[in-house]
Formats: structure tokens, sequence, C-alpha cells
């Protein structure tokens, strides 16, 4: 028996390494580097050690187990050598992760499945290589001792490193990750092994319901893990990612060993059993054009095939084969598209749809020749291109696409093609791969829909507590009153988007005080409606800051915007509403009293006209209509402040000087309207006051009855405009004589 020199070899091993740590207990940077190399050596011997041969339990059913006459032993085994496995993935990635739910799991869990392992070896190393694994020297049994002893001293430095033996709050969840650790490496023998089959052999497949629940589970599945993960950093997602990916290439490898590998019709060239390799690769290493094929191309074939199984009709719930088809298809379907949705991978654009048909016909052509070449030697059908799989579900039509050969030898080698079907299949896949284009981006519309409802309704609520709290102050500073100053005030105010250099508005300073009517003049693009965005809160501010009634835009939001109403230039209306039940819903938002509100919908409704419309639906009101039942909703609550963006474009005259009437006997009142405007011939008309604006820059603020000593709006607007351009002619001129004198 060699049980005695591979317990020597464990011993030595664990001694030894214990030795070197605690003579560097003292040495956080010489620690680090320890523990990279244990992992870094734990990979190597783990990965030798499972390629090297089949798990001697792959063919245990229901803990009957030709190695053990004992089912205890058996269920041992079966345990302890699935722990080993989920233990030693995550020992491998941790010093690359470095995560206190991962240290927690190594510390405790780690720590007693490796001494458990040191106890239960031989029953551990029987499982494993087989019954000959003491009677014979096997290499395997050797690895699998080192294994264990670099398990039992890594979480030993763990242990050392994390202080004393008490479980905290923050520890307990460390648990939870444990538990899904342990479903993501599951080996696919294990239920068959612990529980034997079904009596009942359900059909998985012909979408009825056991294979339907299958598939709701494959939707279901990484929907939670988007929850679980999506407000954790993205190292954090991408190590988890990687232990679910690895996790589930273990499983899928069972059937993958170096002696399979000798034979060239078992290598794993068929599409999805490729996303097992790529995901983790991409994981790794972020390779974005490998990335994209299989998040277009495998994801596809993935679905396609957990619709159209090709496992027999006889095949029982909890066989190994069974399982490992779905975990190999699981992964290959959602797995790219979760790790776009945590942004592990940002979402595709054109190219990288168009880099995924390139490598999909490289793919395609590669496997045509590979299914030829390899069926001289055994059966292969990589992507159901060399049998009659596909076509058999579609009918004799498709049946008879395989009617064309072309056959031809090399040698002693025969090389069959059937390019009418394999030509349709690729053009028809890609036409599918169109599909799953168009799919994803309406689904990123979607996805970018309630994001902006669930970031609307959180800034809603935050808007409603913080007014609440504002109200609640005694101070007649935050109170809401009659007493408040109508003011706009503009302090150096600044505007970027994005990370773009320019500013859309730089450095403006205004003042708009009650009473008046100022009116707003620039060409398109001059920055009138970045001004008016930001003074009513839809954007933020780059620098400098807005006072509105006294209130900072920025930091007192709530407050400022209650005491504005604003019409925007693109009205957006809830169209199933009547006007009447629209005003209400603003004037509720508003908190506006149902006397008030009826008081103001009675005046707006006979001064606008709308008494025989007033309750129908939105939907069927004319442009103008709609354009009323906005100001009517913007004025509802008799905001101090109240501002137009192109108020008048598309009125007929009448509904023009109602609009005009109301904006005085508004500012009359004391308050503030501020409208931005193209008709010089309005704002000359009916403003008290007037800003011009030109790239971002207020060129000049001045009142109309100043103007009107000098010449009409429509003569002073084009000569300031002029004046700005020659004065920058000027200053180009003024550079470029410089630059010459110098020179």
């Amino acid at each position: 028996m060699l049980i005695g020199q591979y317990s020597i070899i464990l011993a030595i091993v664990i001694i030894l390494l214990c030795i070197y740590f605690l003579k560097l207990k003292n040495l956080e940077n010489k620690t680090n580097v320890l523990l990279r190399i244990l992992s870094i050596i734990l990979a190597i011997v783990f990965f030798f050690r499972y390629m090297l041969g089949d798990d001697a339990l792959s063919n245990t059913i229901g803990l009957k187990n030709t190695q053990f006459q004992n089912p205890v032993w058996t269920a041992i085994s079966l345990i302890l050598n699935w722990f080993i496995y989920a233990i030693n993935l995550l020992i491998i990635l941790y010093p690359f992760f470095k995560n206190s739910k991962y240290a927690t799991v190594i510390k405790y869990c780690g720590f007693v499945i490796g001494l458990l392992s040191v106890g239960f070896l031989f029953i551990i190393t029987i499982g494993i290589v087989g019954s000959t694994a003491y009677s014979i020297f096997n290499i395997r049994s050797i690895l699998l001792s080192i294994e264990i002893a670099l398990i039992v001293v890594y979480s030993f430095i763990i242990f050392w490193e994390n202080g004393k033996f008490k479980v905290t709050k923050s520890d307990a969840w460390g648990f939870v990750y444990f538990v899904g650790m342990l479903l993501a490496t599951m080996p696919t023998y294990m239920l068959q092994g612990l529980f034997g089959f079904v009596e009942k052999n359900y059909e998985f497949k012909d979408l009825k319901i056991p294979h339907r629940i299958i598939l709701y589970i494959s939707i279901l599945l990484p929907i939670c893990l988007y929850f679980l993960l999506k407000n954790k950093d993205k190292e954090t997602i991408r190590g988890i990612l990687l232990y679910i990916s690895l996790g589930t290439l273990l499983s899928f490898s069972l059937s993958f060993k170096f002696q399979d590998f000798a034979d060239i019709t078992r290598w794993p060239f068929h599409l999805c059993n490729t996303a097992m390799y790529i995901i983790p690769l991409c994981l790794i290493f972020k390779w974005d054009k490998l990335f994209y094929f299989t998040y277009f191309i495998n994801v596809l074939g993935a679905f396609l095939a957990m619709a159209m199984p090709n496992y027999s009709d006889g095949i029982n719930m909890f066989s190994n084969g069974i399982l490992r088809f779905y975990v190999n298809h699981y992964i290959a379907f959602f797995m790219p598209i979760l790790m776009v949705a945590l942004r592990i991978y940002e979402r595709p654009k054109l190219k990288q749809f168009k880099y995924s048909m390139v490598g999909f016909g490289i793919y395609f052509v590669l496997v045509l020749i590979l299914n030829a070449w390899f069926s001289n030697y055994g059966s292969v059908d990589y992507f159901f291109i060399n049998s009659d799989f596909i076509v058999s579900k579609l009918g004799d039509w498709a049946r008879r696409t395989m009617d064309y050969e072309w056959v031809f030898n090399i040698g002693d080698l025969i090389f069959k093609f059937y390019p009418l079907y394999q030509f349709l299949f690729f053009v028809v896949y890609l036409l599918l791969g169109l599909g799953v284009w168009f799919i994803y981006e309406q689904g990123y519309a979607f996805v970018d829909m309630l994001k902006d409802m669930y970031e609307r309704n959180k800034k809603i609520n935050l808007d409603k507590l913080a007014l609440e709290i504002a109200s609640s102050k005694k101070s007649g500073e935050q109170k809401m009153s009659n007493k408040i100053e109508a003011k706009i005030k503009l302090n150096n105010f600044s505007k970027c988007y994005g990370s773009s250099k320019e500013y859309a508005v730089q450095d403006a300073n205004l003042e708009i005080n009650g009473g008046e009517i100022f009116g707003f003049l620039g060409h398109n693009g001059a920055g009138k409606s970045t001004i008016i965005k930001s003074i009513v809160g839809i954007q933020p501010i780059t620098s400098g800051s807005i006072e509105v009634c006294g209130y900072d835009v920025e930091k007192q939001p709530v407050m400022a915007k209650r005491n504005i109403g604003f019409v925007p230039d693109h009205y957006a209306l809830y169209e199933k509403l009547t006007g009447r039940e629209y005003i209400n819903y603003i004037a509720d938002l508003y908190d506006v009293s149902v006397e008030d509100r009826n008081k103001s919908i009675e005046k707006y409704v006979k001064l606008f006209e709308l008494q025989g419309a007033f309750d129908n639906q939105i939907k069927t009101y004319s442009h103008g209509m709609k354009q009323k039942i906005t100001i009517m909703s913007a004025l509802v609550h008799n905001p101090k402040v109240w501002i137009l963006d192109e108020p008048l474009t598309g009125l007929d005259p009448t509904s023009i000087f109602q609009v005009k009437e109301c904006m005085r006997q508004h500012a009359k009142e004391g308050n503030i309207v501020f409208f931005s405007s193209h008709i010089i011939d309005v704002v000359e008309s009916i403003c008290d006051r007037i800003a011009i604006i030109k790239k971002g820059k207020i060129l000049t603020v001045k009142s109309l009855k100043e103007i009107e000593k000098e010449c009409s709006l429509e003569e002073f607007y084009m000569k300031i405009n002029n004046n700005t351009l020659k004065d920058k002619e000027k200053s180009t001129k003024t550079r470029e004589l410089m630059s010459a004198n110098k020179n």
C-alpha cells in the first residue's frame, strides 16, 4: 500500500509551507507574493490532476459505486470532492480578485474542508483515481495529496491574516457566497451519484412542460444574477462571473480530458462548446472582438439548441448527460448577455456586429472543412451542418436541399459537402443574427426606458421628501409664502456636455426681476435652451450657479422648482387623460388646493376658449390646444417664474394673442415671464428687456426703451451680431500680424 507514502508527502508539504509562512508573517508584501505563488502552483497541480483521467465517481448511481462497498464512504467521497473543486477554484482566483467574502469562505470553509480532506484522504483519492490509487504508482494520487496540502496551508495563511475564529454579521454573507460557489462547481454526475435516476423519464423536448420549465429557468437565472450583482464594483462582478464560467467549465470538461483529445472526433468544436472556453478567456484577457462573436453567435446558437435539444428521448432528468448539456447551453446563452448588462463589456455598435458576422464566417468555413475531414475517422457533426438534424424538423422541402452533394478525395480521405443546404444554413443564420441584433437594440431601449422611469420616480420622491422637510421648518426663508421675491440670477454660469471641451454656455451673468417680461434672442444652437434647461433643473450645471427666487437650483432644487412653471419647446402630455384630468394631476404634484386649482382652471379655460374640449381626451386636441394645456399646467400653481421655450411656434394668430395676454397678466401680478423666441416682432411688442446670446456668450442685456431710442429691435439684433463678427475678424488679423512680426 502506498497510502503511507502519500500521507508522508502531504505532511511534509504542509509542515514546510507553514514554517515558510511563519517566517513571513510580519512581511505583508512577501505574504501576498506567497499567496500568488501558491495559487499558481495549485492551479497547475489541479489542472494536471483533473485532466489526466476521469473521476471514478462519475459512474456512481444512487450511491452505488464499484470503488466502495459502503454507500456512506461513497457519499463522503462525492461531497468532499465537490467541495474541493469549489475551494480550489476560489483559492486560484483569490489573489487576483481579493474580496472580504472570499477571505471568509477560505478562512472557515476552506480550512474545514482542508482538514476533513486530510482525514479522509484515502476515500477521496479512491473516489477520484479509482480502486488502484494505492495499489500501484499513480501520479494523480500524488498530485491530489499535494493539492489538499496546498488547500490546508492556504486556508491557514488566510485564517492567520484575518484574525481570530469569530463569525461576524459580515462573515455570515461569506457562507451565502459559498452556497453559490457550490452551485457553480457541482460536477454533473453529482445528482445521479447521490440520488440515482428518477423513475419517471420526463420528456425534456418538443416544448412540453418539463422542457418549457428548463427554458424559463434559463431566462430567470440571469435576471436573478443581474439584480444580485448590479450594485457591485466592476472587478468584483468580473471575479464572480469568472468563477461561475470556470466552475461550469470544470463540469463541462468531465468529458474532455487529455485521453479524449487523442481522438480528433471528440474535439469540442461544436458552436456551443466553444462558448465554454471563449467566455473565461474574454473575462480574463478582455478580448473585445472574440467576446462580440460569442455575444451574437453563441447566444443564438445556444438558445436554438435548448429549444431543439439533440439528446435521446429516454434520458433521465438527473443523468450526467442532460445536466452537462444544460450547463453548457445555459452559460453559452446567458453569460454574454449578463456581461453586457453588468457593463463588463459595452453595448455593441454596428462595427462589433460586423466583426461577429465575419468571425462566424471564418468559424463556419472551419467547421465545414473539419466536418468533412474528421468524418473519415468517426461520427462528426459540428454545428449540425453535416447531418439532417435541422432539416428533419423543417419538412421534406428542407430535406431536399441535402440531395445536392459534392464529394471528392484527397488521398485516402473522402470529403463530402452539401453546398445548397450549407449555403442556405449560413445565410439563414446570418439573418437570424441580424434579428438578434434587432432584439438586442429593442431590449436596450426598453431597459433604458425602465431605468429612466426609475430614476425619474426616485428623483420625484426625493424632491417630495426634501419639500416636506423644507416646508416643516419654521424658518421664513425655507417656508413657502407669498413674500418670496420673484427673481432669476445667473452667476458665472457655464455648461459643457459630456466630455466635450467646448462650452455650450460660458460665464453667463444675468439678473431678471419680478414684473418683467424678459425676451431671450439668439440663433439656433446659441445656448438659449441650454440656459433654460439648467434653470428649470433638467440638466446639471458645469460651473457657476443659478438662483430662482433666492433658492440655489443645485442645492435647493425642490424649492426652486416649486417657484417655476415651464413650457418646453417640445411638450409631452399624457394624451389618454382629459385636459381636466391632466391639469388636476399637475396640481396634485404641486399640492395646489382644490379651491385654488378650480379658480385657475376656470380662469384659463375661459381665456383659451377650451370650454367644449376640456373634458375630452388630449389625443383629440389640435397642436394649439395641446400647447394651451401645457401653458395651463405650467400656471396652475401660480409660479413666481414662468419660463417658456419657443412658446408661439405653430400657433394661429388668435392663440398667439391669447398667450401674449396671459404673459402680460402674469407679469403684471409681480411675476417673471422669461421666454425665448425667434419671432422678433413678438419680442419687441411684449418684452420689457431682452438678452442676446451667441455661441454660448451673452452679448448684451438691454431694455426695449433703450433700444427704441436708437433703432428697431431687428436692426439692433443684426448690429450686435455683425459687430461681434467684425471684432472676431479684427482679433484674428491682430494675432496674425503679431505672429508675423515675431517671425
